[in-house]
């Protein structure tokens, strides 16, 4: 990071945080102020970041706003074949699949 060490003579000069300890120790009046210089590379970082955040936040809105329905609302024919599907893994009377695709075409017939 880059700083500017005013002297007591009112000329400041940019340099590293290294030499402005040995600045500070050598002239009791000086004053470190830090640069207001900002690198391009700096600001496409901060942008990217800002840009980031809000949608992060955006994306954390839409979570909010998901409900699930009510109990109620499911109806008893689903819990029934739920419950049974259960039961029959329970037994080992479960399907298996050789692969995702194998699954997913069974299930999209």
């Amino acid at each position: 990071m880059t700083y500017i060490v005013a002297t007591p003579s009112g000329r400041g000069r940019k340099t590293d945080a290294r030499r402005i300890v040995r600045a500070a120790a050598i002239s009791p009046c000086s004053e470190v102020h830090e640069s207001s210089h900002v690198p391009p590379s700096t600001r496409k970082i901060e942008a990217m970041l800002a840009n980031i955040i809000t949608r992060l936040e955006r994306i954390e809105e839409k979570i909010d706003e998901n409900v699930y329905p009510p109990e109620s609302a499911i109806k008893p024919e689903f819990v029934k074949r739920i419950k049974k599907a259960q039961t029959d893994i329970a037994k080992g009377n479960g399907k298996t699949y050789d692969s995702m695709d194998a699954f997913i075409r069974a299930i999209s017939e």
